[in-house]
């Protein structure tokens, strides 16, 4: 039975566990959600696409702009967490708590019960979460809503399944490296038994009637967490729609994903007020809304979204300032060096790698996720002067990134 986040039901549903959400497209989080929370996997604007990618940067007239470097800071920055590798149950703890925060801190759960969930205390947790619900919270009905559909979905077993053929396969790394992944996959196993048991003490046919109620009234979370609960339909989608229309920021990203993504559905006919462009502004709360929207300025394949490099290149970044770093990881390497340092492009993937490396990204930690963040974070191509100002964003964005994305340490 496992601990099953929404990123580990993605991993679940498409067959590649080692998807995180920073390097998902919006299309592949939309479907995911809509049928019964099985995301599907249908790449937008993720992918190492490179034929599409030089098209669209060829088709692009050249423009003469000024070098647009990070911002550096003022006091020189002494190495830190950026290339240490922490303790493999702080990286596991990490992992799970990254994979909950990003949806359940849009439903209204606390930092002090994200601990409790992911920390030791996650009986004691549900059981308050479970009180409150019936005394009416709010944000315990939708919480508590959440976790019945995704982490208590019947065949959430098959997760443990993926994590321990991991330890298996392990035996393909380094040994250092294969003792602390196995050590991270052991410690997530172990909270999956914990998670199994809880799951047990949660009915969802009374969790989810609590949700509906809420959403009832117009609870804009208590609608997207029932637009996940059944197939892809009218119904849910209407519901999606309507937590958008009450500005829940996640049902506004999903539903611009599935209007640029070509569902006119889910504009339920009225195309003239639900533009991407709008959504993915309304959900700007979500760093991936400003990767996303990147992603359209520069390719030019999102309905409405015109094709403009420099606000492409300054939402990327602002998003990886925030810890989504899929659109300027995408882009970067096909901009010239009058519009980006290729510098920060590579010292961006290398405080990608770290992050990943210290279980901020959530999801099912992989072998070949392990050999990706040794194979870059030792890559003798990265240069000094790359690597200088990995640690100078690092300095200047690590605690920000790292809170965003739900990890502590």
């Amino acid at each position: 039975m496992g601990a099953v986040s929404i990123l580990e039901v993605q991993a679940l549903d498409s067959g590649e566990p080692n998807v995180t959400k920073r390097r998902i497209g919006i299309g592949r989080i939309i479907l995911l959600m809509m049928a019964i929370a099985v995301w599907v996997t249908l790449p937008k604007h993720n992918g190492s696409s490179g034929s599409a990618a030089s098209g669209a940067a060829s088709a692009i007239p050249a423009r003469e702009a000024q070098v647009q470097t990070a911002h550096t800071p003022a006091k020189p920055h002494t190495a830190s967490s950026l290339w240490v590798r922490p303790a493999a149950d702080v990286a596991s703890r990490n992992r799970r708590k990254s994979g909950w925060a990003w949806v359940l801190r849009q439903l209204g759960a606390s930092e002090q019960l994200l601990d409790r969930l992911v920390g030791g205390d996650l009986a004691g947790a549900v059981t308050e979460l479970k009180s409150k619900a019936q005394a009416g919270d709010p944000a315990s009905i939708r919480v508590l809503g959440q976790l019945a559909v995704i982490n208590c979905r019947p065949n959430r077993g098959r997760l443990t399944g993926l994590k321990t053929r991991q330890i298996a396969e392990a035996a393909a790394l380094p040994s250092a490296d294969r003792d602390w992944f196995t050590a991270t996959v052991n410690d997530d196993v172990a909270f999956d038994n914990q998670l199994d048991a809880v799951c047990d003490q949660i009915d969802t046919k009374e969790a989810l009637a609590a949700v509906t109620a809420r959403a009832n009234q117009g609870d804009g979370g208590s609608l997207w967490v029932l637009s996940q609960t059944g197939p892809q339909s009218k119904d849910t989608q209407q519901r999606l729609r309507e937590a958008s229309a009450a500005g829940f920021a996640l049902a506004q990203l999903n539903l611009a994903g599935l209007i640029e993504g070509g569902d006119k559905q889910a504009a339920g006919g009225d195309v003239e007020t639900l533009h991407p462009l709008d959504l993915f502004n309304q959900s700007q709360v979500i760093p991936a809304s400003k990767g996303e929207l990147a992603a359209c300025e520069y390719f030019g394949d999102c309905e409405g979204i015109p094709v403009d490099i420099d606000a492409a290149i300054v939402h990327a970044r602002e998003a990886a300032q925030e810890g989504y770093f899929s659109a300027i990881l995408r882009i970067g390497p096909h901009l010239p060096a009058g519009q980006i340092d290729p510098n920060e492009v590579t010292a961006w993937s290398l405080i990608d790698a770290s992050v990943e490396q210290q279980g901020c990204g959530g999801g099912i930690f992989t072998v070949r996720a392990m050999q990706n963040i040794l194979g870059t974070l030792s890559a003798p191509s990265i240069t000094a002067a790359a690597r200088e100002q990995a640690e100078q964003l690092w300095s200047e964005y690590g605690a920000q990134i790292k809170a965003n994305l739900g990890c502590d340490s």
